[in-house]
């Protein structure tokens, strides 16, 4: 009791409201109890499908931004070279494009 007067006027209505919330839980009935749970327990469900969405969309998106930098930096590399002089298929041979796309830059 003593920390809790310690609390600050906001935080004393927070720990109340939650405190008649859990009261309120423990005065339903056996069958409301059960419904109540199961409403809980699909909604902790779908906040973990989406963080699980959402970590693998990062992961992917991830994937994707690397494989799409590379490619970009093997056709900068490939320029330079052409510019440079460099044979194409040399070119080709050192960068893994293939050699259309050399010829193309």
């Amino acid at each position: 009791m003593e920390k809790l007067q310690r609390l600050p006027f906001k935080a004393r209505k927070a720990v109340f409201e939650k405190l008649e919330q859990i009261v309120d839980i423990a005065a339903m009935s056996k069958e409301d109890r059960m419904k109540y749970d199961e409403s809980i327990k699909v909604y902790r469900d779908q906040l973990a499908m989406m963080e699980y969405e959402r970590q693998r969309g990062f992961t992917e998106g991830y994937a994707e931004g690397l494989a799409e930098g590379e490619a970009e930096e093997r056709l900068k590399n490939a320029r330079g070279m052409k510019a440079a002089g460099i044979a194409p298929d040399l070119i080709a041979q050192i960068t893994g494009l293939p050699l259309e796309t050399v010829e193309g830059l």
